[in-house]
């Protein structure tokens, strides 16, 4: 199965099942990591890492030479390592992102992790905290609405061969787990001086 149909279909499995921003983490979760095993390194969604001191995130996203870099201890840093690809905040289905993406909580993510990809399930933005100031990146929306979304969800399930712009929806998402955050690189920037 696609991984964008395989996401499609596990949210409309649990998202009228369970609370509407946390239901979808499982679909959210391997969506991601179906992308993550595609790169080099590879990259890895963790729902929920622990709080670096801007509050716990989502999710967040550790390179696999982030983690091999630790070894053994990998699986018990993850309350000390900063997602070098940023983190992911969640909100609601039927919410729109415009309404979340200059709050304060956005802003102290980009603060401490320097990246964020803010979604919805149904859009995804970038954003990037650049010279102080957050700047929005790459964006796409899958569906403008929530009853537009669970309209196509229900056509791709019908006939997987349905021309959604699923494509688009890869490489968007591709993208974030590919870009290192800013403020990884300046740290790494600074640790080379």
């Amino acid at each position: 199965m696609h991984p964008v149909e395989s996401y499609l279909t596990s949210l409309q499995a649990s998202l009228g099942a369970g609370t509407p921003e946390t239901s979808g983490y499982p679909a959210l979760s391997n969506l991601l990591n179906a992308i993550g095993d595609t790169l080099t390194p590879r990259i890895t969604a963790v729902i929920h890492p622990a709080n670096n001191g801007a509050g716990i995130p989502d999710g967040g996203l550790f390179s696999s030479k982030e983690l091999k870099k630790h070894g053994h201890e990998a699986n018990t840093l993850f309350g000390k390592l900063k997602p070098e690809r940023g983190v992911i905040e969640v909100k609601p289905l039927d919410k729109d992102l415009s309404a979340f993406e200059s709050s304060d909580q956005i802003r102290t993510y980009l603060e401490n992790y320097g990246q964020i990809l803010l979604t919805n399930y149904r859009s995804y933005a970038i954003w990037s905290m650049v010279g102080g100031k957050p700047i929005r990146g790459e964006h796409y929306h899958f569906a403008p609405s929530e009853q537009e979304f669970w309209t196509k969800a229900h056509a791709l399930r019908a006939d997987p061969c349905f021309p959604l712009n699923t494509q688009r929806l890869l490489i968007g998402v591709n993208q974030f787990v590919r870009s290192k955050s800013v403020l990884e690189k300046q740290r790494r920037d600074t640790a080379k001086i």
